[in-house]
């Protein structure tokens, strides 16, 4: 067991690291200090560490490392360490593809209410990867998920809604998601609103509204180019 004082330093260098990676000039600095504070054993270093390497903060993008520390991360008791672990084994990131690894995982983190973790698996019981097909609940995992904050989420209950996916048909309700994830940036759920818009579906029909919103969704676009098929 770490001793007091160790514990003391390994939180202060972690809250400095958590300063400097926040700096883009300083993100060296700042992996070099989060790789000391998980050497003294600081969980959420190990955490950060994680997405360091996953996203290349601070060094160069490394998925081997990135799951080695959202691992240690994930067994020490992190919700987003336990997040990750899923994605990376349902997706295969750095490791063979295993589903039932995977799903485990994200039920993990599900289980303590990680909203990440609730789309994900809402996505995995929508379209039947790693777990056998529940449209209903995909839907209710989907929609705990779009409650908390996750815009894709967000999206998710829209077409739920539009299409009576795991739920009953209702264009209002698929308006409201629509409208919501589009306000935090959502291209497709931007151009959606636009269309409901346009043909009075869910809400009135509005063309100035639908017009501005087919140019957001435009701009959201051309900001946010697409990278292969979605």
């Amino acid at each position: 067991m770490a001793s007091a004082s160790t514990t003391v330093d390994a939180h202060r260098t972690f809250i400095e690291a958590k300063k400097r990676l926040n700096t883009p000039e300083d993100r060296k600095t700042g992996f070099q200090l989060l790789k000391r504070a998980a050497a003294l054993g600081h969980t959420l270093a190990h955490e950060w560490l994680g997405a360091a390497y996953d996203y290349g903060l601070g060094t160069r993008p490394n998925r081997r490392l990135s799951f080695k520390h959202y691992r240690i991360a994930a067994e020490q008791g992190s919700v987003n360490g336990e997040y990750h672990i899923g994605v990376f084994y349902h997706a295969g990131i750095a490791v063979p593809k295993n589903y039932r690894l995977g799903i485990k995982w994200l039920r993990k983190a599900g289980r303590r209410n990680d909203p990440e973790a609730m789309h994900a698996l809402g996505h995995c019981y929508r379209y039947g990867t790693g777990v056998r097909k529940n449209a209903k609940k995909g839907f209710e995992l989907e929609l705990k998920a779009a409650q908390r904050g996750v815009v894709e989420a967000q999206f998710s209950v829209g077409v739920c809604y539009s299409k009576g996916e795991g739920v009953e048909a209702n264009p209002s309700e698929a308006f409201r998601w629509y409208i919501r994830a589009a306000k935090m940036g959502h291209e497709d759920a931007a151009h959606n609103v636009a269309h409901f818009y346009k043909i009075g579906c869910g809400t009135k029909t509005n063309e100035r509204k639908a017009a501005y919103w087919y140019h957001r969704a435009d701009m959201l676009k051309r900001k946010n180019p697409r990278i292969g098929p979605r």
